[in-house]
């Protein structure tokens, strides 16, 4: 085997270990989470308010959408009539 061949199937090794047993300790960690309580147990907050800061600085024309349909509806009431 020459050095390629190598680096391949030790990689393929690794992946098919290490997946296995990432699942396991996802999932392990994911039970453990669930039964924490407190104030210093949980960061969903801390996600919450970032993925909404995320939204703001993507999409900042939120509002003009808004304003977009308003606009749009009342056009279709005028056409209608």
């Amino acid at each position: 085997m020459d050095f390629m061949q190598l680096c391949v199937l030790g990689g393929l090794i690794l992946v098919v270990i290490a997946t296995p047993w990432m699942m396991v300790v996802f999932v392990r960690d994911m039970f453990r989470h669930n039964s924490r309580t407190g104030s210093g147990g949980g960061g969903g907050g801390g996600i919450i308010g970032a993925m909404l800061e995320i939204d703001r600085i993507v999409n900042p024309a939120g509002q003009h959408v808004q304003e977009a349909k308003e606009v749009e509806q009342e056009e279709e009431g005028i056409g209608g009539e």
